[in-house]
């Protein structure tokens, strides 16, 4: 009998190291999957999931990484404090052991072309030596395989397209001179093994920026709804996504880097045909003010009418009864009004949301400016190139058709309240996939990646 006992615990034991191991393996890839989604794995949890002794411990490295995965590893508090869309966290307390990635990750598209950028880059980085070893040196008229590989490695981080392969042209050479100009080296336009570090110190900085700009996915909802607007603020872009089959898209002037766009989630309730501009107080005072101390009769020209003060019973005053070369920021305290007409900041159109800040969306008096390579010009609205296009479609889709056309022909201001509010995001991703889905690199207008890409 004791024989028999004996060897029970043997079988026992040797089954249960087996499961133990079974169990270590299966985390193991399940971190490993992480990695692929920019969730860096700390040595002490690799440790943990190798050893795998304790089902309680193995619980919580699941639960925590399951929670970074739902919701983001950082504080956007701390790491990006203008950041105020709520991200509304799907995943249970405690979840099931190893759930299924797919079922945590955001279900938005873009966060896949994001994670997919990410890992080609990863693999370029761990290739680059092995393509373009320390002995090779590519010169214009060269013929080499290693020519069309330059050519993904470039297309994937943003920098060049459309350059012909096998054959290293003068194309590569602007491109890589371009390159070697700004690293301050000399700009011959020949691949080499400094240019190769250059391009691998590039790649890591991408790698980071993919990192960073995945985690801002995270903080968003798991799910966006339809219909929808989104505010793209380092693209420039307004899009309005009404299913995932039918997305327009329009070339939006944002908020300068001294006025900055907020952040933000709020729901468009209406229409405004013919707008009046009232003036915020931090723009009459400063930059209207001294329109009017420099041109005399600025603001009558401009269309502007000036009450008492921003008490909405104020009565309006005559232009002419301030003395406006005497004023000051600070002892400016009228309240100034733009009437609707072809001079009017905010155009024919408004789009009217509610938040802090008194941004909306509008058209502008001046179209020209969506054609320069600065848009990072208003004082925070965001200015949507071809807006009527928008208004008519969101009126369309609401059967308010109508209404508008009726509406347009008046040179008064009129309101439309939509039939169902249309959530608005207003957001900053400083890498995000284009229409074609290829992910593209924007500059950090508002220089708000620098603390969040420091972390990874």
């Amino acid at each position: 009998m004791r024989h028999i006992t004996f060897a029970f615990i043997i079988i026992y034991s040797s089954f249960s190291l087996a499961n133990q191991e079974k169990s270590g393996n299966e985390l193991i890839q399940w971190l490993s999957d992480l990695s692929r989604h920019g969730i860096d794995i700390s040595s002490d949890h690799w440790l943990a999931s190798v050893e795998s002794q304790s089902d309680n411990r193995t619980q919580e490295i699941v639960q925590l990484y399951s929670n970074y995965l739902d919701r983001g590893r950082l504080d956007k508090r701390y790491f990006q404090p203008g950041w105020t869309i709520p991200n509304q966290p799907e995943l249970p307390g405690t979840p099931s052991a190893l759930p299924p990635i797919e079922d945590i990750q955001p279900s938005i598209p873009e966060y896949q072309y994001l994670v997919d950028a990410l890992n080609d880059l990863q693999s370029w980085r761990g290739l680059a030596y092995q393509i373009f070893p320390n002995n090779l040196v590519l010169s214009e008229g060269d013929k080499h395989p290693a020519v069309s590989s330059l050519n993904a490695w470039l297309l994937a981080l943003d920098l060049a397209e459309g350059l012909p392969d096998n054959t290293y042209s003068q194309q590569h050479k602007d491109v890589l001179s371009s390159i070697q100009q700004e690293y301050n080296l000399i700009p011959d336009g020949r691949l080499g093994p400094m240019t190769r570090q250059v391009l691998l110190l590039i790649t890591n900085q991408r790698i980071r920026m993919l990192k960073a700009n995945l985690e801002r996915i995270r903080w968003l909802p798991k799910k966006l709804p339809y219909p929808r607007v989104w505010v793209d603020i380092a693209g420039f872009m307004t899009s309005y996504k009404s299913s995932p089959q039918r997305t327009f898209y329009f070339k939006t002037i944002v908020g300068s880097p001294k006025k900055q766009t907020p952040v933000l989630k709020s729901n468009i309730e209406n229409i405004t045909v013919n707008p009046i501009w009232k003036v915020p107080h931090s723009i009459a005072s400063t930059s209207l003010l001294q329109q009017q101390q420099k041109h005399s009769g600025f603001l009558a020209r401009e269309g502007f009418r000036v009450y008492q003060s921003w008490d909405p019973k104020s009565p309006e005053i005559p232009i002419d009864s301030v003395d406006w070369n005497n004023l000051s920021e600070q002892s400016f305290s009228f309240r100034l009004e733009q009437q609707p007409g072809e001079l009017n900041r905010l155009g024919q159109f408004k789009l009217g949301f509610r938040n802090n800040y008194s941004v909306y969306l509008h058209d502008t008096d001046k179209p020209e400016l969506f054609n320069g390579s600065n848009l990072s010009l208003s004082f925070g609205c965001a200015r949507v190139d071809n807006i009527e296009t928008l208004i008519e479609t969101i009126a369309l889709d609401q059967g308010l058709m109508p209404v508008l056309n009726n509406y347009r022909q008046s040179e008064t201001p009129q309101k439309i309240h939509l039939n169902k509010k249309i959530p608005i995001y207003i957001v900053y991703f400083t890498a995000w996939p284009d229409k074609t889905g290829r992910v593209r690199f924007r500059d950090d207008i508002y220089q708000l990646d620098n603390e969040l890409i420091s972390w990874f």
